[in-house]
């Protein structure tokens, strides 16, 4: 009969596969790369937290197995070791040092903590259909199962009723999983959630913040340079909670700018007999749930699921994700991924899990391969594709 290997030797395996694991040379959700002034003050107060912890453990344990090594029983004799209850300097010193230790780091931690807390926004001219106005840069963003919403209203929130957040207000931009903002500014989250509770995290421009059903929590990002952040829903929150990704696309101020320009149109007239017939299917199944500006805006009362609403499609082509962010929008070469947007299309709770009888996640709209060619060339009108680097650069796998 084969010994078992020993406790020590499962104990070093494990340990070692848990290093190895956490060895990344491209992780997007790295929180110890920070791309900007907010999460670069988190990163320097975790790294001396760290710094200390690791001290910590490296004389806590060393002790303990120079005290095990000294002291073993080995059987040779059956007297005790020197005592020390009761010493008085022991005992003050090791009261006294962890307590000096964690009140330093509660002071740095209050420090950082006030400063994440705080706003030091500056109004961003933006112009909106040929109007320059000025813009406290504040973004709405909402959770629901299982995708993320952002709404720009550009006259800022005040007056805006955020309370019910299954029935906001109409904003001038309505974007899905991906979040753009310009570089170099401090931008101001609105973070609240239509269904249950979910977690906004974005951790290379800023830590964690919930969103709840019928709360609004501030938060706020800021990237240094032009990039795509990633990010994921950190509360579990059903059955495709691994599945609800956003992204955050930061831009130049000018092209920020061309961006809200392309944005804030309505979606154009389709052409071609395929296209038509596509939007005569979307008007048809399709508007119950989405809604595409300047089809059925003025006429949707809200989408037939749980949340009440469905990522609004009027300039889908724009985006390069979709499906909560786990589907790439586009080929690596910039062409349309028809395949997976048919395979979608065809069957979506096969694609990504979803409670579609309960009204939580696209259902299977039964539509004949006829229609989904139709509606993928309907869709394909819908806004202009993003420039390569972007598509690049946003790609998931």
């Amino acid at each position: 009969m084969k010994r078992p290997y020993p406790g020590w030797l499962a104990a070093l395996a494990s340990g070692a596969v848990l290093t190895l694991s956490g060895c990344a040379s491209d992780a997007p959700l790295d929180t110890l790369e920070p791309q900007g002034p907010i999460s670069r003050s988190i990163d320097s107060l975790s790294d001396p937290i760290f710094l200390v912890a690791g001290i910590v453990f490296v004389v806590i344990f060393g002790a303990t197995a120079v005290i095990w090594w000294k002291f073993r029983d080995d059987h040779s004799t059956d007297e005790f070791p020197e005592q020390v209850h009761g010493n008085f300097r022991a005992e003050v010193g090791w009261t006294v040092g962890p307590a000096v230790i964690m009140a330093v780091i509660a002071v740095f931690t209050l420090i950082s903590h006030f400063d994440l807390n705080s706003s030091d926004r500056t109004d961003i001219q933006v112009a909106v259909d040929g109007t320059t106005t000025s813009w406290d840069p504040e973004i709405v963003v909402v959770g629901q199962q299982w995708w993320w919403e952002f709404r720009y209203y550009f006259d800022g929130l005040d007056g805006v009723d955020l309370s019910d957040s299954r029935n906001l207000p109409p904003a001038d931009i309505v974007t899905a999983n991906q979040m753009v903002i310009p570089t170099g500014s401090e931008i101001g989250l609105s973070i609240t959630s239509r269904d249950v509770i979910h977690s906004f995290w974005i951790p290379a421009l800023n830590g964690k913040r919930d969103a709840v059903p019928r709360r609004v929590s501030p938060w706020k990002i800021e990237a240094d340079v032009p990039g795509v952040y990633f990010g994921q829903c950190t509360e579990f929150c059903g059955l495709s909670h691994s599945r609800m990704r956003m992204q955050t696309v930061a831009m130049e101020p000018a092209d920020f700018q061309a961006w809200v320009e392309s944005q804030m149109g309505p979606a154009v007239a389709p052409k071609g007999v395929a296209a038509q017939r596509g939007q005569e299917v979307f008007e048809g199944q399709c508007a119950r749930c989405h809604v595409v500006n300047g089809v059925n805006d003025a006429t949707s009362s809200g989408a037939d699921l749980v949340a009440n609403a469905a990522p609004n499609l009027t300039h889908l082509m724009s985006r390069t994700t979709y499906a909560g962010g786990i589907f790439n929008l586009y080929e690596p070469n910039g062409t349309l991924n028809r395949p997976q947007l048919e395979a979608w299309l065809r069957n979506a709770p096969a694609e990504k899990p979803a409670y579609a009888e309960g009204r939580r996640g696209m259902p299977a709209m039964g539509l004949s391969e006829g229609q989904i060619d139709d509606v993928v060339a309907y869709l394909q009108t819908l806004g202009e594709a993003p420039a390569f680097d972007i598509i690049a650069a946003t790609e998931v796998e």
